[in-house]
């Protein structure tokens, strides 16, 4: 990744959350040539402008359309919903009102703006400070115009909210690739574009965010491509749907296309990250393993983001996001739509009206520079979904995983048994994941990572951060293949070259070659090729056997001349931080190991199959032959070809 292009750019935020402090900082940074967000004197002063527009535009539902929509079954379950949350909020009963008109409503909503004050000590939390700021904007500007929150009572909370935000400013300038930077500063965004025009810190603020994201944080998401920089439900749940919100709000406050803009200055990272996250839900909504995985809300495509998926499908007109919003629908119903996140299904859910399409079953997120690739055998429920992961180490919520995979069919097969084990703890080892150790030892351990603009980032990716690269990837319809670069996971000291490629050919036989190469002058020493199972495995001869309630995974080496695979280890996992009083959950897990003399060099080739029910003999008939110049693989009658040299290309004899 450190190979990328980068612009330069200034850094600078607020020095102190007072009022003006905007001012100041935006001497000191400047603004991008390429500004995707509107300068602050754009803004539209006719009221609804956040997510809602008085009059029908491209950019935003109207009020008409809100208030046209059909008042069936499900329209009135979530409105009473919204209206009867507990405890209450103010964004939704400010919707509802909008909805059905009731000043009652709009009485209650009022009320909890009134009764808000600032917490005693720094409110720091960036949950509390993201959810407030929400809140408090959204209602503010919704019930704009309403006679029992007239101006001197918008003044009251605008004195009031303004030096959150201030402070949600101070706080957003730590590390671009980290859930808390995403919330300070999409909360504090939110409340700028409510408060614009008509609070001259609101302005200022507006100014200091519209830099920030313009200059650093749209650029983070540009760099990279359609990937995740933090752990896969901290990303989809806390960080690319408040870029989302941030977005739709600006392009309804502006009355303009920000996303058309975003697309020209920075590429179609929006549209990349749909698709990755497309298929990065498995079958039961579950997020792809990788990071800091728990078992509650970012745990999967559950009701916290699968509201700003309507948002950005709307936004994009996108099939693929159409599609990912049926499939969460059919299976989640209206239960999706949790507390507050109801308020998206009257705005945009029910408006979603582009036919769904599903997207490749097969997706690179990342470019060259590392990413992930993930591979379907197609779009039913009982799929094989087969992960790879390769790409630079952005942050404490990112495991030393460099170069693992899964797979998935009607449960895990080889799953990734690395989990969020406590808060502010230490990344999940390598002997957690499904890769490589090297005489017992796993990739190299980083510390705590705070990069406040991309520029940042990239300075410091060769001091140990750039941890991988994907060389080579395609998308062959019958099958799927890529190949990842890893060795500077490792230490130096221990081996020159680690390189993993890694055939997907549909519907169920996975095919891995390692190459592995020690420094000049010496020997790796021993190799242990590791096997996540989701429990302990049968072992019948040279053969792993893994199953769930449904299938089974069947794992052999067919090179150098195959050791005997061993469960190592079986044990189990917390499945993430427990609050006071919860209750834990685990993963059960088995370390299945097969263990490589050292030499100079080793080739090494697995194959994995996949199939439902009991395991039969293999079904297809596979054989490898390894040369200098790469590696043959026959998969019952087809042959594949594993390059050895640069970028690792695989190809097959017959297209």
């Amino acid at each position: 990744m450190g190979r990328r292009r980068t612009r330069r750019f200034l850094r600078g935020g607020f020095s102190a959350p007072r009022r003006g402090a905007a001012a100041l900082c935006l001497a000191a940074w400047g603004l991008a040539a390429a500004s995707p967000l509107p300068e602050a004197a754009g803004i539209k002063h006719d009221r609804p402008r956040l997510l809602l527009r008085p009059a029908p535009t491209p950019y935003a539902i109207s009020l008409d359309q809100l208030r046209a929509l059909p008042r069936d079954r499900d329209y009135a379950r979530m409105l009473e919903q919204i209206e009867n949350l507990a405890p209450p909020r103010a964004a939704a009963l400010a919707l509802a009102y909008r909805l059905a008109g009731r000043t009652a409503t709009a009485d209650r909503a009022a009320a909890l703006l009134a009764a808000w004050r600032p917490p005693e000590k720094a409110g720091d939390d960036p949950f509390t400070v993201y959810s407030t700021l929400f809140d408090m904007a959204l209602a503010y500007d919704w019930l704009h115009g309403y006679a029992g929150f007239d101006g001197r009572a918008r003044a009251d909370l605008r004195r009031r909210l303004q030096p959150l935000a201030e402070r949600a400013f101070k706080l957003g300038n730590d590390h671009v690739f980290h859930n808390y930077t995403w919330m300070y500063n999409g909360g504090a965004m939110l409340w700028a574009l409510a408060a614009a025009g008509e609070d001259r810190a609101a302005d200022e603020l507006l100014e200091g965010l519209r830099a920030r994201f313009n200059g650093h944080l749209f650029r983070a998401m540009e760099h990279l491509e359609g990937s995740n920089g933090d752990s896969a439900g901290y990303w989809w749940l806390y960080c690319q749907p408040i870029a989302t919100l941030v977005v739709a709000a600006a392009q309804s406050a502006f009355e303009t296309d920000v996303v058309g803009a975003i697309r020209r200055a920075h590429g179609d990272w929006l549209g990349r990250q749909l698709e990755y996250l497309a298929l990065t839900v498995l079958p039961d909504l579950r997020f792809a393993p990788w990071g800091d995985i728990v078992a509650g809300p970012n745990g999967g495509a559950t009701h916290e983001m699968a509201d700003k998926i309507d948002m950005l499908a709307w936004a994009l007109r996108s099939p693929t996001g159409a599609f990912l919003s049926r499939r969460i629908a059919e299976k989640r119903g209206l239960a999706r739509f949790h507390g507050e996140t109801g308020i998206f299904y009257f705005l945009y859910t029910r408006h979603l009206a582009v036919e769904p399409a599903p997207p490749p079953l097969a997706v690179l997120a990342g470019g060259k520079g590392g990413g992930h690739v993930l591979m379907r055998s197609d779009w039913s429920d009982g799929a094989t979904v087969v992960g790879f992961r390769c790409t630079d180490y952005f942050g404490q919520h990112n495991h030393l995983d460099q170069g693992s995979f899964f797979v998935y069919r009607n449960g895990w097969l080889a799953l990734d048994a690395g989990t969020y084990q406590r808060v502010g703890g230490s990344q999940a080892g390598t002997d957690a994941h499904s890769t490589l150790l090297f005489g017992g030892e796993g990739q190299r351990r980083q510390g705590y990572q705070s990069a406040a603009t991309l520029e940042e980032f990239t300075r410091r990716l060769p001091s140990g951060l750039e941890t991988g690269d994907l060389p080579f990837y395609r998308h062959a319809g019958a099958w799927t293949a890529a190949a990842g670069d890893f060795a500077r996971a490792y230490s130096p000291e221990v081996v020159r070259s680690c390189v993993r490629q890694i055939l997907f050919a549909r519907p169920g036989t996975i095919v891995i070659i390692d190459r592995l190469a020690a420094p000049e002058g010496k020997s790796l020493p021993e190799v242990r090729w590791l096997l996540q199972t989701p429990a302990a495995p049968r072992i019948e001869g040279g053969t792993v056997i893994a199953l769930n309630a449904a299938g089974y995974l069947r794992c052999r080496s067919l090179a150098p001349d195959g050791p005997a695979p061993a469960v190592e280890d079986s044990y189990r996992t917390p499945a993430g931080p427990t609050s006071p009083g919860g209750n834990p959950t685990f993963i059960d897990a088995s370390r299945v190991v097969f263990s490589y003399p050292g030499k100079p060099s080793l080739t090494l080739a697995h194959v994995l199959e996949v199939g439902d029910g009991t395991p039969a003999p293999p079904a297809r008939d596979v054989a490898v032959r390894i040369d200098p110049l790469g590696t043959k693989v026959s998969i019952g009658g087809r042959t594949f070809a594993f390059s050895a040299a640069p970028p690792y290309e695989i190809s097959s004899a017959q297209e």
